[in-house]
């Protein structure tokens, strides 16, 4: 006979089974408890992390221009002046704004041409060789043509051979329109060099215009040209091109005007920029400072009679490297010589460039002939002043706003911002500098603790919901 104190062997496994379900839902509960409570934590915790990190430094103040509307319009044209360049904090001028009264942002798009109401118009030109030892004062001879009555230059010799050629001379013809560009297209089917193009009245005094690029080679089919010079507008009796690298043969040259309303804006001038020394010899560096959109450059030599070969470089900034992006002759003579009656100084013309927003550039001089002498050279820069065409949206007053590292380029297309039918833009300018943008208006930066909370809490969410899931079917299997 079995006691009955003892425990029948049916009720142990039961009593297993039962305390099991019991201790498991205790020790999930117990892990929920530890992950928000670690979730916690370190939520908290990451404020605390950043409060000990040092202060940024603060960014350069947004600077502010008032807009002055001549008339009552739904769109403005404004022309940007040299201290809205020198503001800009990138060369694609993407952290520029336009605000109204409410210190709302309104669209505008960047336009540096006024619309054509004619298109330009080329005509065939005719020039005449010039023999390279040739004076050019002495028209008569060394042009090998005669001046008619109405000044018209006609062939009175034969040219000069090839190989003795060292420029051409172009009768523009009188009452001309202005020039606003010619075209020199290149027989040769590959050529590279520079034109000097100088222009006069009487032949005999010559002022020097620019020293442009000239280009073009042939692969194949293919060609690459660059034949274009720019003149802005020209206006004279006779143009001179002198060819420092060889004369190249000449399949013909065009002058291109276009309609006064159509000329784009006068091109604006910074001088007197000082240079300084570099490491090497010969080497000068400067900085424009501003996101100027360079593309004419004029130098200033220290002395008299001085001609060099130079080349010039440019860079945004000391982590990216040099790039080449102009070269030519440096020229300073005293005046007083048969190529110059009036005798003024004569000085090369200025190196046109592609349009280059750079800030530090580079000017290597060839040292063997002595260079530029003693004392620094100074620089000139000219650039096309970017035109702003803006939607007059809001009430006014209107300010234009520059240097906010955080903005980005929002200036849309004027074919997008302009109406079908809309009015021509009436003209607005650029007033007086007012204070600094308010900080609650410029972009602040992000929490940057903001994330990694989120994504905290959303780890300790799934943790939860998970972890009640297992106790729920651990629960329900308990009770079955």
């Amino acid at each position: 006979m079995i006691p009955s104190s003892l425990p029948g062997p049916s009720r142990q496994p039961r009593l297993a089974r039962a305390g099991g379900p019991r201790r498991a839902l205790a020790a999930i509960l117990a892990t929920a408890a530890a992950l928000a409570g670690a979730a916690m934590t370190a939520a908290t915790a990451a404020p605390s992390t950043t409060s000990v990190a040092p202060d940024p430094a603060p960014p350069a103040p947004v600077r502010r221009y008032a807009l002055e509307q001549l008339a009552s319009a739904p769109y403005y044209r404004v022309t940007l002046n040299d201290a809205v360049y020198a503001a800009s904090l990138r060369g694609d001028l993407g952290d520029l704004r336009i605000l109204n009264s409410a210190g709302e942002f309104v669209p505008y798009s960047f336009d540096n041409t006024a619309a054509p109401t004619r298109p330009a118009t080329r005509r065939p030109l005719r020039w005449f060789p010039l023999p390279a030892a040739a004076s050019p004062g002495a028209a008569d001879s060394a042009l090998s043509v005669t001046i008619g009555p109405d000044g018209g230059l006609r062939a009175a010799a034969k040219p000069p051979p090839a190989a003795t050629r060292g420029g051409d001379v172009i009768d523009l013809g009188a009452d001309s329109p202005p020039l606003s560009a010619l075209l020199i297209h290149l027989q040769d089917s590959s050529w590279q060099g520079r034109v000097d193009i100088s222009a006069s009245e009487d032949l005999r005094a010559w002022t020097p215009v620019i020293q442009a690029p000239l280009l073009k080679a042939a692969s194949g089919d293919a060609t690459l040209a660059q034949e274009r010079v720019d003149l802005d507008g020209l206006r004279a009796r006779y143009v001179r091109l002198r060819w420092p690298d060889g004369a190249p043969a000449l399949a013909g040259i065009e002058g291109e005007s276009i309609p006064v309303d159509a000329t784009p804006p006068t091109r604006a001038w910074r001088g007197g920029i000082a240079t300084r020394a570099g490491a090497s010899p010969g080497e000068y560096l400067f900085d424009t400072g501003g996101a100027y959109p360079v593309d004419r450059i004029q130098f200033d030599l220290p002395q008299a009679n001085t001609v060099a070969y130079g080349q010039l470089y440019s860079r945004n900034d000391a982590r990216q490297p040099w790039r080449m992006v102009a070269a030519g002759q440096l020229l300073r003579l005293q005046g007083g010589s048969a190529t110059n009656a009036a005798g003024d100084e004569q000085r090369n013309p200025p190196w046109a460039v592609p349009v280059d927003t750079d800030r530090q550039w580079r000017l290597l001089v060839d040292t063997r002939g002595g260079g530029l002498g003693s004392g620094q050279p100074t620089v000139a820069l000219g650039w096309r002043p970017t035109v702003v065409t803006f939607v007059a949206r809001g009430a006014g007053p209107f300010v234009l706003a520059v240097g906010n590292s955080a903005w980005e380029p929002v200036a849309v297309p004027l074919a997008d911002l302009m109406a079908v039918e809309a009015a021509a833009p009436a003209q607005a300018r650029l007033g007086q500098e007012l204070a600094p943008m308010p900080a609650a208006l410029a972009a602040r930066p992000a929490d940057p603790d903001s994330n990694r909370r989120y994504v905290l809490w959303a780890v300790l969410v799934v943790a939860v919901v998970v972890l009640g899931l297992m106790a729920w079917r651990l629960s329900r299997a308990n009770s079955g």
